[in-house]
């Protein structure tokens, strides 16, 4: 393998020649500080003008999913004949969805999940050190699926428990437009 050389640098002579060189670099340094200053104003143009038209918007979107919710509610057995949890509407999909599970300490906040895992010998794997922290999704998996060592004692005597719950939504469903 061969070397490959950097390309000589030519350092100033003199103080006349740094002076040169200095005012050359204070010039570029401003042109980059000019620059950046207009794509930042630029970035706040455009924020406010799409927040002029998002912001109203959005303010008509959850007015209709306000006034949607107790509609779908009363019609849901028809809608769904009992079948299902959502239906595709009006270029939407409407209905009730499971939340995604959520870890729960009964006796307490998660500080107290921590030293209940500490004082019975449930760190590893449930624990991230250091400060001791709930690894939650290790946690939720192991309260899925239950304890891979049956000498240890079960999350759930413990006070751990999955949450989750139902919830409406409506999702536009995409058409692969862009704004008009």
């Amino acid at each position: 393998m061969s070397r490959v050389k950097a390309a000589a640098m030519r350092a100033p002579a003199s103080i006349e020649q740094a002076t040169d060189l200095l005012a050359q670099l204070a010039k570029v340094a401003a042109t980059i500080a000019a620059h950046d200053a207009l794509r930042v104003s630029s970035k706040q143009e455009i924020d406010a003008a799409a927040d002029a038209c998002i912001v109203p918007l959005a303010a008509e979107r959850d007015d209709l999913f306000k006034r949607l919710q107790p509609w779908y509610e009363a019609n849901v057995e028809i809608l769904t004949a009992g079948k299902r949890k959502s239906i595709e509407l009006g270029g939407c999909t409407i209905g009730h969805r499971t939340t995604p599970p959520k870890l729960v300490f009964e006796h307490g906040k998660d500080a107290d999940g921590v030293e209940a895992l500490l004082h019975f010998g449930r760190a590893e794997g449930t624990l991230k050190v250091p400060a001791p922290t709930l690894v939650k999704a290790s946690i939720l998996a192991e309260l899925a699926t239950g304890p891979t060592d049956p000498d240890v004692i079960p999350l759930e005597l413990l006070g751990f428990a999955p949450k989750q719950s139902e919830e409406f939504f409506i999702e536009p469903i995409d058409s692969g437009t862009g704004p008009a």
